[in-house]
């Protein structure tokens, strides 16, 4: 049996018994391991996942999303107006060719 290095005692306050702990160097020494790891697994889960969005920036990104959205219905609209205009210019330059081929 391994020398008892620290020993515990609980009691409750209406229990009719007592519970003794005892613990060597080892077992502590494993409860300190098993401590660290966890708190560096907690430290590096916090910095892998990113932070929860807050309702604030939320609704900025919402409100740049729509202000995003809108450009780009206004620039589909735009180049819809260009086709348009390129269409017409094309007709034009079709019919002036062949106005000046029939002269």
């Amino acid at each position: 049996m391994s020398e008892r290095f620290c020993s515990v005692i609980i009691l409750g306050p209406a229990a009719p018994r007592m519970l003794k702990v005892h613990l060597s160097r080892g077992a502590i020494a494993v409860l300190v391991i098993a401590f660290l790891l966890s708190f560096l697994a907690v430290v590096t889960f916090g910095y892998t996942y990113p932070e929860a969005v807050n309702d604030v920036n939320r609704a900025q990104l919402e409100a740049e999303n729509r202000a995003l959205k809108s450009e780009a219905t206004n620039a589909a609209i735009g180049l819809q107006k260009l086709d348009a205009k390129v269409l017409q210019l094309e007709e034009a330059t079709k019919r002036i060719d062949e106005m000046e081929a029939s002269e």
